[in-house]
């Protein structure tokens, strides 16, 4: 199938009148379909052009979705313009819930709030949000089967729906920003960067990849990054040699960093 190449100016209206329970459960927002995937709309089109930092995530969730759209949609019924509504929509809905909290930590650990001169990784929600960009690889709302799409299966880069995703919605960030740094959350989004990066859109570079994953599905992996766990207390689903190879280059990596 073609996907279309959706854009807030399609769904404003839309948001705009109809109730937020319908929005949120219904097909009003829905992109596309194939097979047990379908895409919603996701008022994430904002790209902040002076972006330092590019933290890619997987997809926008159920929550991040529902926070995002509730945000915009308030702020148009407030008399925001639609830049600022979409502003506020990301800077809402992006890596919201417990990922946040555990993004921050993990972000921290690293001392990259440091790199950036800033107090905590905290503040790139608040106050210094023109220092990043939030964004996924997959940048509308994608649902597998009614949940949550993981990363796996299918494979982003396998599948022709989620590819077109990757070709209409993330390529041309990557072209918007095409010095800044990319902070890779997830194997599959590792898999589609370094994917990207042999085509020529990013160098290696520009690529920081070795975080855990921030969701709270993965806390024990997160709690061994962060040394709230040895390796005795681990079970055997994680592999703490892959954990420590895979932070000991990222932090190398990071202090050789010029931001």
């Amino acid at each position: 199938m073609t996907l279309l190449n959706v854009q807030f100016s399609d769904y404003k209206q839309i948001i705009h009148q109809h109730r937020l329970q319908d929005l949120l459960n219904t097909d009003l927002l829905k992109i596309a379909e194939s097979g047990p995937l379908h895409s919603f709309y996701s008022p994430f089109d904002a790209i902040n052009p002076n972006a330092k930092i590019v933290i890619v995530g997987i997809a926008p969730g159920k929550l991040q979705w529902r926070n995002a759209v509730t945000a915009c949609k308030e702020a148009l019924e407030q008399g925001y313009s639609d830049n600022e509504a979409l502003r506020i929509a990301k800077v809402t809905g992006a890596f919201s819930g417990p990922i946040r909290h555990n993004l921050i930590r993990i972000l921290d650990h690293v001392s990259l709030h440091e790199k950036l001169h800033i107090a905590t990784t905290g503040e790139l929600f608040s106050q210094q949000q023109h220092l990043v960009q939030h964004t996924s690889v997959l940048r509308q709302c994608i649902l597998n089967n009614g949940k949550n799409y993981t990363g796996t299966s299918p494979n982003m880069l396998r599948n022709a729906f989620l590819r077109q995703h990757v070709e209409h919605y993330f390529i041309p960030q990557i072209q918007n920003l095409p010095d800044a740094l990319y902070i890779l959350l997830g194997q599959s989004v590792i898999e589609v960067l370094h994917y990207l990066s042999s085509l020529g859109y990013l160098s290696q570079n520009q690529i920081l990849d070795g975080f855990p994953h921030p969701s709270s599905a993965n806390a024990e992996r997160i709690q061994y990054f962060l040394n709230l766990k040895t390796k005795d207390q681990l079970s055997n689903k994680t592999n703490p040699e892959k954990i420590d190879h895979a932070k000991q280059q990222l932090i190398e990596k990071l202090e050789r960093l010029e931001l």
